[in-house]
């Protein structure tokens, strides 16, 4: 092997060398800051544990939406407290979401995850840019313990349950 090739060598080792520590080095962004200081997760599809967080960092913010996007038997039988409803089976489900301010941040639940996927696709089409999508949906969130409540989202109802410490 010639001198110059071992020489390119160790050069093209060196600056593959020189990248691998500059992309550790480099600041991830995995979300933005709440008001007090706790990070959140990216928009998009998010695990129960991070709707959680989403929920108890931006339920005195008034620019946040908890959404349920199930029928109203699904949401008598239960829901989470503060979420308004719009049902995604609805023939004005998408002129409804189109009517929403884009400004907002959503946080978007239904059963088990399969509609707010549907709803998060016609979202972004929409031009909604932040919007969470709870994955597994209020059965894994109940299935983890944490509070829904009973009856009708406009009625008095009866909240169960408290979050676990985050």
């Amino acid at each position: 092997m010639s001198t110059r090739m071992k020489i390119s060598g160790s050069v093209a080792i060196a600056l593959l060398a020189a990248v691998a520590v500059a992309g550790c080095l480099a600041p991830q962004t995995t979300g933005e800051l709440t008001s007090s200081g706790s990070e959140l997760p990216p928009y998009g599809l998010i695990t129960i544990q991070q709707s959680a967080n989403v929920i108890t960092s931006l339920q005195d913010d008034p620019g946040f939406v908890l959404m349920d996007i199930r029928t109203s038997a699904e949401v008598e039988a239960g829901h989470l407290f503060g979420a308004i409803e719009l049902d995604f089976y609805s023939d004005a489900f998408e002129d409804d979401l189109a009517s929403l301010p884009r400004d907002q941040i959503y946080l978007i639940y239904c059963r088990t995850g399969n509609r707010t996927g549907q709803a998060l696709q016609v979202m972004e089409e929409l031009g909604f840019e932040q919007v969470y999508d709870m994955g597994g949906g209020i059965s894994q969130w109940m299935a983890a313990g944490y509070p829904i409540c009973l009856g009708s989202l406009d009625a008095e109802h009866d909240c169960s349950g408290e979050f676990p410490t985050l």
